[in-house]
C-alpha cells in the first residue's frame, strides 16, 4: 500500500510516497517496509528509537514535529490520536462491515461481555469477542489479552481476523485507560454498554483523580449508535449526557423507572451447583444463570437490556444466560464430587463481600477461602479482604498472589492481622496452600479460591512464573484418592 493511499483519509501528508508493508510503534518489531509510529509512552518516548527504526528498514516514520533526518516523515501533533484511524485503514476498515458493542464499567466488563457473546451465538451470529482475557471468535482463542482493550494496531489486527472468519457481531471491553490513550479512535459502536462505576484505577500512570477517570469512561458514549445504561449507577447520568443528540437511550436496573427491571435474584434450587435464578418485570418466567450472586445477575440483566434494544429474541437471551461460563469469574470446577470448589478474580474489599455474601446464600456446611493480596498495591485492599474474610468465611488459608516486589510473609502477616477471629493458617507456596483447602474439605463445604482468576502466573520482583489454579485443581482431582485428608480445624 502506497503511504499516500493511506494517508488520504486522514487528511495527512508525506512529501515523499513509499510502500508501506506493515504497522507499527514498537521499534523491536521494524522490519524493511514499515511505517514506524513513534509515540509518547508513560516511561519512554517512541522518537528515541526512530533511529533504530530506521536502522531496521523502516519506510517511513510518523511523529510528531520536528521532522527527523534520515525517513521520510509523516509530522502530526498527536500520533497517538491518529493511529487508530490509520491502522484501520491499514487494516481495510474490518469494524465497518461487524457490528461492534462496547461494554465499560469498574466492575463486571469480563462477565457481562462474555454473556452477550453466548447469548448472539445462541441468537445465530458468529461472533468475535476482545477483553481482558484474550480476543475469541466464538469459544476459540485468537490471541492472549496483554491490555482489556488493545492498542490500536494490534484491535484492528484482530477485527480483520474476525471480519475474514466471517464474523458478523464483536463484543469489546473498553476501559477508561483505552479511552484517555485513544486506542478505540474512529470506531463508531453499534452499541454501548455501562455497567458501573466506583473510583479505581487511580494514581500513577493510569488517572489523575476521580473526575478524569469517569471522564473517559464517558468519552465512549460519545462514539455509540445506541446506549445502554445501569440506572442504578449515581453516574450513568454523566455517561447519558455525552450521547450525541438523536440517539437512542435505554435503562436497565432494579429501582423504579428502568426501561428493563430486575424484581427478584434468588439461589436457584436445580441440579448445578451456585447457580441463579433473576426475575424481570414482564417476563414470562424466570431467568437461570449457572452461576452464583447479585452482582453476576446484575451483570445478566445488563446483557439482556442490550441484547433485548438490539432485536435479540429471549430465547436466545435465556440460552445464552443460561450455559455462560467465565474462566477465572467465579467459575464453578466440575467433579468435585461431595463439596463445591470455585476460581474467582475477587481481589479487594468490595469484590470479596460480594462473593462471599453470595456463596453464604447458598445452603453449605463451611466456606473455606484461599486467598492473599497483591504486593505494591494498597495496604488497605489486604485489610479489607480480610475484614470480609472474618465476617463470612469460616476458614482461610492465607497465601501467595503476586507479592512483586514485597516478601510475601510480610503480606500474609498483615492480612492475618486483619482478621483475628477467623480460623486460619498460612502457607507461602500457593499451589499447597490450595492442596490443604481441598484435603480439609468435607461434604457439603464450598472451597473458594480467590485472588488469581484467569491468571496463569505468580509475579515476584518482575518475573511471572507460570502457575495455574486450574491445572492444580486437574491434577488433584484425577488423583483425589492419593490425598490423605488432615485432621480438621
Amino acid at each position: 500500500m502506497k503511504l499516500s493511499h493511506l494517508l488520504a483519509p486522514l487528511g495527512l501528508f508525506c512529501p515523499e510516497d513509499p510502500e508501506i508493508t506493515d504497522l507499527t510503534c514498537d521499534s523491536r518489531s521494524v522490519e524493511p517496509g514499515a511505517l514506524f509510529v513513534a509515540l509518547a509512552g508513560a516511561h519512554a518516548n517512541g522518537g528515541d528509537f526512530i533511529p533504530e527504526a530506521a536502522a531496521r528498514g523502516a519506510a517511513a516514520v510518523m511523529c510528531a514535529p520536528p521532522a527527523p533526518e534520515g525517513l521520510p516523515a509523516v509530522l502530526t501533533p498527536a500520533p497517538r490520536r491518529v493511529l487508530g484511524p490509520l491502522a484501520a485503514e491499514f487494516f481495510g476498515r474490518p469494524a465497518d462491515g461487524m457490528t461492534l458493542i462496547a461494554v465499560t464499567g469498574t466492575k463486571g466488563k469480563t462477565t457481562t461481555a462474555h454473556m452477550i457473546r453466548d447469548i448472539l451465538t445462541a441468537a445465530g451470529h458468529k461472533t468475535g469477542m476482545i477483553g481482558t482475557l484474550g480476543a475469541f471468535i466464538g469459544v476459540e482463542r485468537l490471541a492472549e489479552g496483554l491490555n482489556t482493550t488493545p492498542e490500536p494496531i494490534t484491535l484492528h489486527r484482530l477485527l480483520r481476523q474476525m471480519a475474514d472468519a466471517g464474523c458478523t457481531h464483536v463484543v469489546m471491553e473498553v476501559s477508561s485507560q483505552a479511552m484517555k490513550l485513544h486506542r478505540a479512535e474512529g470506531i463508531t459502536f453499534a452499541a454501548a454498554l455501562f455497567l458501573n462505576l466506583t473510583p479505581d484505577h487511580i494514581g500513577g500512570a493510569e488517572h489523575a483523580d476521580f473526575a478524569e477517570y469517569r471522564a473517559c469512561k464517558a468519552a465512549l458514549f460519545r462514539q455509540c449508535r445506541l446506549a445502554v445504561g445501569s440506572a442504578d449507577d449515581p453516574s450513568w447520568p454523566f455517561m447519558a449526557a455525552q450521547v450525541p443528540s438523536g440517539v437512542p437511550i435505554r435503562t436497565f436496573g432494579f429501582r423504579e423507572g428502568s426501561d428493563i427491571r430486575g424484581i427478584a435474584v434468588t439461589p436457584d434450587g436445580g441440579s448445578r451447583p451456585l447457580s441463579t435464578r433473576f426475575t424481570v418485570a414482564g417476563a414470562a418466567a424466570p431467568y437461570t444463570l449457572p452461576i452464583p450472586g447479585l452482582f453476576n445477575a446484575a451483570n445478566a440483566l445488563a446483557a439482556l437490556a442490550l441484547c433485548r434494544a438490539m432485536g435479540i429474541g429471549d430465547r436466545a437471551i435465556r440460552t445464552g444466560l443460561a450455559q455462560v461460563s467465565v474462566p477465572g469469574r467465579t467459575q464453578v470446577f466440575p467433579g468435585t464430587g461431595d463439596y463445591t470448589v470455585l476460581i474467582d478474580y475477587a481481589h479487594n474489599g468490595d469484590s470479596f463481600r460480594a462473593l462471599l455474601s453470595a456463596l453464604s446464600g447458598y445452603e453449605h456446611r463451611r466456606l473455606i477461602v484461599v486467598f492473599g493480596a497483591g504486593g505494591d498495591r494498597p495496604r488497605m485492599r489486604r485489610e479489607d479482604m480480610a475484614r470480609a474474610a472474618e465476617e463470612l468465611a469460616d476458614f482461610a488459608v492465607i497465601t501467595a498472589d503476586n507479592p512483586r516486589t514485597e516478601p510475601v510473609e510480610a503480606i500474609c502477616r498483615q492480612i492475618a492481622a486483619a482478621m483475628p477471629r477467623l480460623p486460619h493458617s498460612i502457607i507461602l507456596d500457593r499451589r499447597e496452600a490450595i492442596l490443604q483447602a481441598l484435603a480439609l474439605a468435607r461434604p457439603g463445604d464450598i472451597v473458594a479460591l480467590l485472588g488469581k482468576g484467569h491468571e496463569e502466573y505468580i509475579e515476584v520482583n518482575g518475573v511471572r512464573t507460570h502457575f495455574s489454579e486450574r491445572e492444580v485443581l486437574e491434577d488433584y482431582f484425577s488423583n483425589a484418592t492419593l490425598h490423605p485428608a488432615p485432621a480438621i480445624p
